[in-house]
């Protein structure tokens, strides 16, 4: 598998070990919804997506917290 930044489509649905029938006909229909907030091919790349963007769409799909929020932790023993 490559480690390339920039993907296909192709690229995108070997990484993903699904259907090439079943990929293509969901990267199509995210594509057709401009708020499902896939991200955009780019140009600049040679109409390539950008990797760690794709995955993290797809973390938050499959419920995956894909950043965890800071919290101050509060001391107990003092009170506070």
């Amino acid at each position: 598998m490559s480690d390339a930044e920039y993907v296909t489509d192709a690229e995108i649905i070997r990484r993903m070990k699904v259907p090439e029938k079943i990929g293509y006909a969901n990267i199509r229909a995210l594509d057709a919804d401009r708020r499902s907030g896939f991200p955009k091919k780019s140009q600049f790349w040679g109409d390539r997506r950008y990797w760690p963007a794709v995955k993290a769409y797809l973390d938050r799909q499959a419920g995956h917290n894909v950043a965890t929020p800071q919290t101050r932790e509060r001391s107990y023993a003092s009170g506070r």
